[in-house]
């Protein structure tokens, strides 16, 4: 297996809109061999801490030495939701994937937000 380097992910990443319902802000960090993410939603205008749970880094292609893409799951008990994100030209652009688990009648869904450093 190979391992790319995550340097390009790694770091603060906050959401270029400040009126975000979703993820607001995300830490990536390495940590031994892989990298964790922390994400926050958000809460009534603050910050929620969703926790930290490792990421699966990709690069650009099959030859690539460097991660420019991650995915994440995160597992609430009510609903699961997947982020997807890439970097590119210094924004990072997430997708999330959301699954509702809890019977509600609620619609899964699907959200996209843009973060910079």
């Amino acid at each position: 297996m190979v391992t790319l380097e995550p340097g390009l992910l790694l770091g603060t990443w906050h959401a270029t809109d400040k009126e975000a319902a979703g993820v607001v802000r995300m830490e990536l960090a390495q940590s031994d061999d892989f990298v964790v993410v922390r994400a926050f939603g958000d809460a009534d205008g603050q910050p929620y801490d969703w926790g930290e749970v490792r990421a699966t880094v990709y690069g650009s292609s099959a030859s690539a030495t460097q991660a420019m893409a991650f995915s994440a799951l995160y597992d609430f008990g009510f609903m699961t939701t997947l982020l997807a994100a890439y970097a590119k030209q210094g924004i990072l652009v997430l997708d999330t994937f959301n699954t509702v688990k809890d019977g509600s009648g609620r619609a899964d869904f699907f959200s996209r937000e843009f973060f910079h450093r």
